[in-house]
């Protein structure tokens, strides 16, 4: 656009005829940037209302993949499979190993791998079971005697040792009280949801007992939730990202106060923190209410010893999610963010966003191979400075002269992604200067989708209360999803030992789970 701008002023034109040119020239550009605009706004929206859309390579362009698709099992089972299904063992009515064959009668049997039959079965999500105890009165002294019940000392498994408040036939067994809190924070049934499910089965369980199942498990999962974040504030590693929530009571003019107006607060924002502990443990963290990434992550800095040296922070670039310089941190930043940019701009700058998408796709070849080959943290650096570092130090130098000799307008669209890279360029070069530094807050972005899925299913939540009932239950279900432990059985094995993990939550870490 410059250099058109020189030829037309070098030209033979009058001066009238060049101050006209030069301004249907910038009218031009104005209303081309204006559009570029729209149009990413436009597809802003789209991917809010329809989804992101994967920003990998047609299937066309990329090489064929070695064996065949799909997931290993394909839809088909085993009778392994199926861990939490009950067996039972059938023995054959007429035949016993050393027989004689009843078809040849020359060879003898011997036992084999036992064929199978499945019988699924269709109940509610929370079964009942009734046992009508039988029962006399004495017509003289008006006596009862009541047969004993078989689950008198096995119905209550939830330990309420240390309660003010005992447990109730609702809520005294802790499986039951696991699958209701998995249900609604897990894959967000919402409590009249279920309700109506279980009505319609014939095994009715009102909104309210349902709350009282799920307040057993928050209480037995409070104190590990407050030792596991600072078990997180020890992390070497800790990446934070943020989305919006609702909370009812807030929309409803019930929330905090803001500093500004002192109206008060409707809008708030669960934060997602992942921390990876020194043992390679993933934390995942949910923090609901009116702070961001930033303000949450220094209050959880805030309880990191002094012996466990720096960690890396991992976020995007928005200014909420950026510490204070009161924290000492390795500030490094998502390089999936800054390539988007350039992703959304291919049709309109196809021969620049090639360039970039092509440098940055060398990186990310790099990341893959160095993960393939398992490298440690130093040598996954060092191979990054190997195969990474010209295609990086292309890419910088090629952003640098094009905002320079006028190749990229900074104004553009282009220009704004480009500044947004360069802005960032220490930060985003990291990786290949310390050790752990991963190349994107993939890992964040994937634990904030549970949030958002919730979201989805059940909308908002009513109170406050109930988002940091949320928040604990969540952080505990994700922090086992990411270790391969089943949310189910760790919310049941923490109620059946409330009154010790209350005492020693660091015994009670889902890491310390074992089946």
């Amino acid at each position: 656009m410059e250099d058109l701008k020189a030829r037309i002023q070098k030209s033979n034109l009058s001066g009238s005829d060049v101050d006209s040119l030069l301004s249907i020239l910038q009218l031009v550009t104005t209303l081309r940037n204006l559009v570029e605009k729209r149009r990413l706004r436009l597809l802003f929206w789209l991917r809010k209302i329809f989804g992101f859309k994967t920003e990998k390579e047609p299937a066309s362009l990329r090489s064929a993949p070695k064996g065949k698709g799909g997931s290993k099992k394909n839809g088909r089972y085993g009778r392994n499979d199926y861990p939490g299904a009950d067996r039972t063992e059938v023995k054959h009515p007429h035949l016993c190993e050393g027989d004689q064959c009843p078809e040849c009668h020359q060879g003898k049997l011997r036992e084999i791998e036992p064929g199978v039959d499945y019988d699924w079965q269709g109940h509610s999500p929370i079964h009942l079971h009734i046992y009508l105890l039988q029962r006399f009165i004495c017509h003289k002294c008006k006596s009862y005697f009541t047969a004993p019940s078989p689950i008198a000392e096995s119905a209550k498994t939830v330990d309420d040792s240390g309660d003010k408040v005992k447990v109730t036939k609702c809520n005294r067994n802790a499986l039951a009280n696991a699958v209701v809190a998995c249900l609604r924070f897990m894959f967000g049934i919402p409590f009249y949801r279920l309700a109506k499910i279980q009505d319609s089965l014939g095994i009715g369980l009102p909104e309210a007992n349902q709350y009282a199942m799920v307040e057993q498990v928050y209480d037995a999962a409070r104190p590990v939730y407050e030792q596991l974040i600072f078990e997180a504030a020890q992390g070497s590693l800790i990446m934070a990202d943020d989305t919006a929530i609702k909370i009812l009571d807030w929309l409803r003019g019930k929330g905090p106060p803001t500093k500004t107006t002192g109206e008060p607060r409707k809008t708030a924002q669960t934060s997602a923190v992942v921390s990876r502990s020194a043992e390679g443990n993933n934390i995942v963290l949910y923090l609901t209410g009116e702070k961001q990434a930033g303000k949450n992550i220094e209050e959880i800095l805030s309880l990191r010893l002094t012996e466990s040296g720096v960690p890396i922070y991992m976020c995007d670039g928005l200014g909420a999610n950026l510490l204070s310089d009161d924290y000492e941190v390795i500030q490094v930043h998502c390089l999936d963010h800054g390539r988007r940019q350039f992703y959304d701009l291919q049709s309109s700058f196809p021969t620049e966003t090639e360039f970039v998408l092509e440098k940055l796709k060398q990186v990310y070849k790099a990341d893959k191979s160095a993960k393939m080959q398992n490298l440690s943290s130093e040598k996954r650096m060092q191979y990054h400075q190997k195969h990474s570092a010209k295609a990086m130090a292309e890419l910088g130098e090629w952003m640098v002269k094009g905002l320079e000799n006028g190749a990229i307008e900074e104004n553009s669209a282009l220009g704004g992604a480009v500044k947004y890279i360069l802005k960032r360029w220490t930060e985003l070069n990291e990786f290949m200067h310390t050790p752990g530094v991963p190349l994107s807050n993939a890992k964040c972005e994937q634990v904030i989708k549970k949030i958002i899925t919730h979201r989805k299913n059940s909308l908002f939540y009513k109170t406050a209360k109930g988002a940091n009932v949320g928040d604990v239950i969540q952080s505990l279900i994700a922090t086992c999803q990411e270790l391969g432990v089943s949310p189910f059985k760790y919310l049941a094995w923490l109620q059946e030992n409330k009154a010790a993990a209350k005492k020693s939550p660091e015994a009670y870490l889902p890491w310390c789970y074992s089946a």
